[in-house]
């Protein structure tokens, strides 16, 4: 079996290491192979350091991880083969949420709208069977045998072969990445932008916090910048309206908003038709920041169904909308 490794090019070694006083018996190892043997002097460090025994195999990988340790007295392992195999060309592992991570979204338009997934992670992995969407649209895209080495980016243009079709909306949205057992993480992104006649992205840590950015598709992000008063004249002056988390949920989510000035004020849940959910809240609020917590109930206290609802809060008449996503 080694021989046949080592004609075929490939990185294995047999190396056997025996006291210098059995040097005699070496023929017993190196018998039909071109194996190397080491004698081990008195007072055997070696021996000692890897706590070897008469007839012990070790096992190592290309990264000189002990893999296997067992006495052969008896015999080598039935799976030996195998193992050496699996070794040699090991599989890709499975991206990790977290690990990987949606790091930017541009959604200026759409021919300019893209998605970039991060691996900070120190080895490649497999993002098959992974799911990329956005609230509309939570499973559009689905990976491939697609493998994303450590330390790179998978860059995806909404509407492009290979890559995702769902419309990223330019007033808000959310981006939603599943792994294979539809564990999900996401990233809520606001109102597009512009800055000096550059389309901004925003862009993301792998914990969520995101920020505008200048667009950097498939490298490491810009610094966040920040807008002047003019730029952020999109941003409501008197009341803000924030997207609810997490997103999606399951059981609970929290949606908050901010008044300048005491308001009369109603927090509203509909479905994705328009029909009336529930009424979280109905009433005066004073100035400041207000939170309410839902837990995906109806009027009669019935759990809702997947599915993309939207929350509408109204203030002295006017009317401040977010999508979010129940599952189940």
């Amino acid at each position: 079996m080694y021989d046949s490794y080592k004609e075929q090019g490939l990185p294995v070694e047999l190396i056997g290491i025996g006291k210098d006083s059995h040097i005699s018996s070496s023929v017993n190892w190196t018998s039909s192979n071109n194996s190397s043997v080491c004698a081990d002097e008195s007072p055997f460090p070696i021996w000692t350091n890897w706590g070897a025994s008469q007839r012990e195999l070790f096992v190592l990988d290309q990264s000189g991880n002990v893999v296997l340790e067992q006495n052969i007295t008896s015999g080598l392992p039935n799976n030996l083969q195998e193992l050496i195999t699996d070794l040699l060309d090991p599989s890709v592992v499975p991206c990790e949420l977290g690990t990987i991570f949606v790091s930017e979204v541009n959604n200026s338009g759409a021919t300019g709208n893209f998605i970039e997934i991060y691996n900070s992670g120190n080895v490649d992995c497999s993002l098959e069977e992974f799911r990329l969407g956005n609230s509309d649209d939570p499973l559009n895209y689905s990976f491939g045998n697609f493998v994303l080495p450590a330390g790179d980016f998978w860059l995806g243009y909404e509407g492009q072969d290979s890559s995702f079709s769902s419309e990223i909306d330019a007033t808000a949205d959310t981006i939603i990445l599943s792994d294979s057992n539809s564990n999900l993480l996401s990233v809520s992104i606001d109102m597009f932008q512009e800055s000096d006649g550059v389309a901004l992205s925003q862009s993301f840590s792998s914990e969520g916090v995101g920020c505008y950015t200048n667009p950097s598709p498939g490298s490491i992000n810009n610094s966040c910048l920040v807008l002047s008063n003019e730029e952020q004249k999109f941003l409501p002056e008197q009341v803000t309206l924030y997207q609810n988390y997490p997103n999606p949920f399951n059981p609970l989510t929290t949606i908050r908003f901010f008044l300048k000035n005491d308001a009369e004020t109603s927090l509203t849940i509909y479905d994705a038709n328009g029909k009336l959910i529930l009424n979280l809240f109905e009433g005066f609020h004073s100035a400041g920041s207000k939170s309410f917590t839902w837990n995906g109930t109806n009027q009669s206290g019935q759990k809702v169904t997947t599915g993309i609802y939207i929350y509408r809060l109204d203030v002295n008449g006017v009317a401040y909308n977010k999508k979010m996503i129940f599952i189940k």
